[in-house]
């Protein structure tokens, strides 16, 4: 282990000796853009950015967001319970979710539950497809999702407050601030949501029990300029909830569950010519409470620290030459209460290089190698190379990695079935994106092709009892479309986007699809404007999914799509302007599920207002 990290060290420092040796030729531009300049490595992937006005109009959780407006599918237990992703075919477990530039993928889960997650305090949120160990670490096998706050320094102040009313007695309240001056950039959130989620279940004669839910979330971002050269920022979100888990009969057990989290991370930005460094201290908490006899206090619970160090560095060596060097630390304890997990600790070190060579204006290559150490397990060395070509009508992206995903918390320690003998998951994928602009038009297609690995499942064993292991390998063949275009005329805007995505998850030794994974995902959006008034009907479109290995017809979800309208008008009061939102969802009252007995809502409707000042 100790060759390996002196090996590692070595790899990531060889930006730094080409600093010492070339002259700076170049000016790095002002630090505001400075911090994108190293996520926004990897110019061979494809990404797609949700702006803030998508996210302020929207209401609902987290999963109907990036349900209606990715290619992502997700499965939900009932709607508001959990919530899983499957990325171009791929695990919950596969999606690696950023906060702010760090991982927040649950360390005893190792998933993100999407119905437990606020997105509304964000000032964009960008999807990028496939691989992306090299630069986001474990998980990042379907792709990665990255939810950001932006701090600009001499910003007047504004204020943002949205407050919604829905069926079901669903309730929201959401504010926001945001104010700058030359030295200090301050933003601040809360958010709470609430809903008795007692809808109907269609074609049947009974409520959805026990479903209700509520929510709060509150954080704030401080960027401090020292000097021209450092600047320091804070980010610190805290969140917890309350969700009852909805029954499937009115004679079963009711349940609920409770999460929170803390999270807080300081980053340290330096700039010196050609020179960028970034250094990432952050601490985690995250807990959970299983209730599983109300209304008694019976529960289980469990939660995990993870103290996460990074140092991340940007060097143009020429105009044409670029690296950069990461190094990570991580340490994880975690524990259960009234459960099977005893007290344990999770160590990874971890170091990356990234190059890329611009061939000429419009064309070049890049090549990334990533080795990680942990104590329970050996890592696979890991290595990405891409190509790129960008014109004004036309881009072409082509990427191949090999990614990785380590055993989480309970895998590994929980007893009995923990298991410390598993080998991290590990992928290689190979996409090529093809980019298409002219005029008012903008056409995305991927193909891509992934294949993975030591697949952690838990299986019986002989002795009856649960246990981690390396069971399955994969194989994907997926391909992706997606088409914009708008039209501006007088006072009309029109515009129209398109998602279309096939997947094929194939289990390799038994030739099926992976169960709750779509053949087909496509969802379109019309959007029409005229002055201050706005309508914007929507359809979602789930192909057939299997429920069972054996792809059995019998238990498998039938194929639905179900049509949304919004409408917004802006009030343009000379002393209180303000916006109004009116949406009705499911409006064909389709009847739909995407769990087995968990039935989706019906027709319902929301208000929303939104105010700025």
């Amino acid at each position: 282990m100790k060759q390996t990290i002196i090996y590692s060290l070595f790899l990531t420092f060889t930006a730094n000796i080409a600093l010492a040796q070339d002259p700076f030729s170049t000016q790095l531009d002002e630090l505001i853009i400075e911090k994108s300049k190293i996520s926004k490595q990897s110019k061979s992937q494809n990404t797609i950015v949700l702006n803030d006005s998508l996210i302020e109009n929207t209401t609902g959780t987290f999963t109907d967001f990036l349900q209606k407006n990715t290619s992502i599918y997700f499965k939900e237990n009932g709607y508001g319970m959990v919530s899983s992703p499957a990325f171009r075919g791929t695990t919950a477990q596969q999606t690696g979710v950023l906060w702010n530039g760090i991982k927040i993928n649950s360390a005893l889960l190792g998933q993100t539950d999407f119905n437990s997650t606020s997105f509304k305090e964000y000032d964009n949120i960008v999807v990028k497809p496939g691989g992306g160990s090299i630069l986001y670490g474990s998980g990042a096998i379907g792709g990665t999702i990255h939810l950001n706050n932006t701090l600009t320094f001499n910003k007047a102040t504004e204020n943002e407050i949205q407050l919604n009313y829905g069926s079901f007695n669903t309730q929201g309240i959401h504010y926001k601030i945001s104010t700058g001056t030359e030295q200090f950039a301050v933003n601040a959130h809360f958010g709470y949501n609430k809903s008795d989620n007692d809808y109907e279940w269609l074609g049947k004669d009974q409520k959805n029990i026990n479903g209700q839910f509520y929510n709060t979330s509150l954080g704030f971002e401080v960027a401090y300029k020292i000097n021209s050269k450092n600047t320091i920022e804070l980010y610190s979100a805290t969140y917890n909830d309350d969700r009852h888990f909805a029954l499937i009969t009115p004679y079963q057990t009711k349940t609920k569950y409770q999460n929170n989290y803390y999270r807080n991370l300081l980053k340290w930005h330096y700039k010196a010519s050609d020179f960028l460094n970034t250094f990432y201290v952050a601490y985690i908490k995250e807990q959970y409470n299983y209730f599983d006899q109300l209304p008694t206090n019976s529960k289980s619970g469990g939660n995990a620290t993870t103290w996460y160090l990074k140092n991340e560095s940007f060097y143009n060596v020429t105009n044409k030459l670029k690296f950069s060097g990461f190094l990570e630390y991580q340490k994880t304890t975690g524990e259960g209460e009234n459960s099977s997990l005893p007290f344990s600790t999770q160590e990874i070190f971890a170091v990356s290089i990234l190059g890329n060579y611009d061939l000429s204006s419009k064309t070049g290559f890049e090549i990334g190698l990533k080795n990680e150490v942990a104590k329970d397990y050996q890592n696979p060395f890991l290595f990405s190379a891409g190509y790129y070509f960008n014109s004004e009508k036309y881009q072409l992206k082509i990427n191949s990695s090999k990614n990785y995903r380590i055993p989480t918390f309970n895998d590994l320690y929980w007893q009995p079935g923990g298991n410390l003998n598993l080998k991290p998951e590990t992928s290689v994928q190979f996409d090529i994106n093809n980019n298409f602009n002219y005029k008012i038009l903008n056409i995305n297609i991927s193909t891509y092709y992934t294949s993975i690995k030591n697949m952690i499942r838990w299986v019986p064993t002989n002795t009856g009892l649960w246990e981690a292991n390396n069971v399955d390998e994969v194989y994907i063949l997926g391909a992706e479309l997606s088409l914009d275009v708008q039209k501006t005329w007088n006072n009309h805007t029109l515009g129209g986007r398109v998602n279309y995505a096939y997947t094929r998850s194939i289990d390799k030794k038994i030739e099926k699809q992976l169960i709750y994974t779509p053949l087909h995902k496509f969802t379109a959006q019309l959007n029409y404007k005229y002055k201050n008034f706005s309508v914007v009907p929507s359809f979602l479109y789930i192909g057939k999914i299997y429920t069972t290995s054996s792809n059995d017809k019998a238990s498998a979800i039938n194929a639905y799509g179900v049509f949304d309208i919004d409408f917004s008008h802006y009030f343009n009061f000379k002393d209180f302007p303000f916006t109004i939102n009116f949406k009705i969802k499911n409006i064909a009252n389709t009847a739909y599920t995407n769990m087995p007995q968990r039935m989706m809502p019906g027709r319902n409707y929301h208000i929303q207002i939104i105010k700025k000042f």
